[in-house]
């Protein structure tokens, strides 16, 4: 494989990569936390290393896969001699598509929750030699469509899905307070509500809490407010629209909700800096 000089480990106008870590590129690049430029599945063949994602410190050995979101901040604070990875990365620009981000967005905040997995020795196989053929394919340089990538990120992510599902059936689920459970379950609804529903009492009702309880709640545990948490997915739905489709500002707006475009415009703004059109202009 060859050496890694840049963050930007996928070439301008390419989707996928896939490779073997023998050189340890990887660690040369994230010696110090930085946010990760992709989406990329770690797989460790062999050896071990401890990674920070977020801010939580992970030890990693044969089996491990680590799964890192475009923008997480990663960093390698340790590795043995004889770690080998084996890769696959996918471009920001992809997995932010539009059809993408609805097919996934069930599935991401289980992987937040616990990016690092050790996987069964079956499982383990299937996932490497996945990622071989991977490799095989792109060394005979075969083309593949944006569309077969995409199929390929998001069969990646649904086989996950069924991975985490097991295990948390097999496993003890991680203890958490009773504030952080009410966290974790605001936010499976709100992916299942976001497009619809923008008011606190709604999501309050559905948790059979009060409002104020509620906003007091998420604060305390995520120092953002739930407006903050809701805008963030409403905000990145738009964005994946602009960016990958060809429907107009006022589709956007009404696909979110929005009634009136000038107050999606203005709110879009808000969070981002720059108007719809700005943005799709970048």
């Amino acid at each position: 494989m060859k050496r890694f000089d840049r963050l930007d480990l996928l070439p301008e106008g390419q989707d996928m990569v896939a490779g073997i870590d023998m050189t340890g590129g990887f660690y040369r690049l994230f010696q110090t936390s930085a946010p990760f430029p992709g989406c990329a599945f770690l797989l460790c063949l062999r050896g071990s290393c401890r990674v920070k994602i977020h801010l939580t410190c992970y030890d990693l050995k044969e089996g491990s896969l680590a799964i890192i979101f475009p923008g997480v901040f990663f960093q390698i604070q340790e590795q043995s001699k004889d770690c080998r990875f084996i890769f696959v990365g996918f471009s920001k620009k992809l997995i932010e598509g539009a059809k993408l981000f609805s097919y996934t967005v069930e599935y991401t905040p289980y992987i937040f929750e616990r990016p690092v997995i050790e996987m069964k020795k079956d499982v383990y196989e299937l996932f490497r030699d996945s990622i071989r053929l991977l490799i095989r394919r792109q060394k005979i340089k075969e083309e593949m469509s944006g569309m077969q990538i995409s199929l390929i990120y998001t069969q990646l992510l649904l086989s996950l899905g069924s991975v985490y599902k097991k295990r948390g059936e097999e496993e003890d689920s991680p203890r958490y307070n009773r504030n952080q459970e009410i966290v974790k379950e605001l936010v499976r609804i709100i992916v299942q509500y976001y497009k619809t529903e923008r008011n606190v009492s709604f999501y309050a009702e559905k948790l059979h809490l009060s409002p104020q309880h509620l906003s007091t709640t998420v604060k305390k545990v995520t120092g953002k407010t739930l407006t903050d948490i809701l805008s963030s997915f409403i905000i990145r739905d738009a964005q994946a629209k602009l960016r990958s489709t060809d429907m107009t500002v006022q589709e956007i707006a009404y696909s979110l909700n929005f009634s009136d475009i000038s107050f999606f415009g203005k709110y879009f703004k808000r969070y981002t800096g720059m108007s719809p059109k700005q943005y799709r202009n970048m």
